[in-house]
């Protein structure tokens, strides 16, 4: 038997585990992970490799009811790569039954023609999953099921030998050292958001956006990195910054705690807060923000 390689598209609705599971196979962190809904924004590439195969794990933005173009761009590309893929996967949580959501990513995989899998997650919150996975297999005719625990590691086994042998023979499509595609600004900016989601509330985490606007190697043991987080109305750009700057000082704190392990030095992390009222639903600012069409 030859070489294996291929693509595997992770969907689901938002707050299922998708991130957590992409970082869980891959053994390290290249995907945010948040308890917020709609975490993951863009199309996030992570590369498993194997001495005799390659697969390609795509995390992609949970699939909801969409309020603005951000949005909608986020359920278009998920769309757009499952489609794109050898095999989809379709994660739920195994601990709640399925919702509206759930029903509507089932009914978009039926019209794929790519096999279909149905990953059931977080069954670590369940003490028994027995006959929990029966209203998601009754959703559509998925071809093999499988319950994980992405935060404790369980079923991951099975389900890596199962899709390696399901890829088809190919050459690989990614160099032996690379893990994932996403850029050094993408990576910084996502580092920032997480500690935006993980320490703010209601409305917010869902109207920033983050831009890294200058990153310098200032000396060898000292990275400066510039960035500005964009939020919807000065009330929220008030929130963010905190009294006296303390919200605002203890993002940047535990981001550059994050980045200094990621670049394995000092680094300088200077923060900014500006208001762009509406930027979700601009086309200019959603390109600019790296929110693209992915339709273009």
């Amino acid at each position: 038997m030859g070489y294996r390689s291929g693509f595997v598209a992770l969907v689901g609705r938002p707050n299922v585990g998708k991130s957590t599971l992409l970082n869980a196979l891959l053994g390290r962190k290249v995907a945010i992970a948040a308890k917020k809904p709609q975490t993951t924004r863009n199309r996030i590439v992570g590369v498993l490799h194997q001495p005799d195969s390659q697969v390609v794990l795509v995390d992609t933005p949970g699939i909801h009811q969409p309020q603005h173009q951000l949005g909608r761009r986020m359920n278009k590309t998920a769309r757009l790569s499952a489609k794109d893929a050898d095999l989809v996967w379709h994660i739920v949580d195994i601990s709640r039954p399925p919702n509206q959501e759930d029903r509507e990513v089932a009914r978009f995989c039926q019209g794929i023609r790519m096999p279909v899998w149905l990953v059931l997650n977080k069954a670590d919150l369940v003490s028994q999953v027995k006959g929990r996975w029966d209203p998601y297999r009754a959703l559509m005719g998925y071809h093999t099921h499988f319950v994980v625990s992405a935060l404790e590691e369980t079923g991951l086994k099975a389900l890596t030998r199962a899709v390696i042998e399901a890829m088809p023979e190919g050459a690989p499509y990614y160099p032996d050292d690379m893990i994932t595609d996403q850029s050094e600004d993408f990576y910084i900016g996502e580092v920032v958001r997480e500690q935006v989601l993980d320490m703010t509330r209601e409305e917010i985490p869902y109207s920033i956006a983050v831009a890294v606007d200058e990153r310098v190697l200032r000396r060898p043991d000292l990275t400066y990195i510039r960035c500005t987080i964009y939020v919807e109305r000065d009330g929220q750009k008030a929130i963010l910054i905190g009294e006296g700057g303390h919200m605002l000082k203890e993002i940047g704190k535990r981001a550059r705690a994050e980045l200094e392990t990621y670049y394995g030095h000092q680094v300088f992390l200077d923060l900014w807060v500006k208001t762009r009222e509406g930027w979700r639903d601009q086309d200019a600012w959603l390109r600019r923000l790296g929110y693209a069409d992915p339709e273009r």
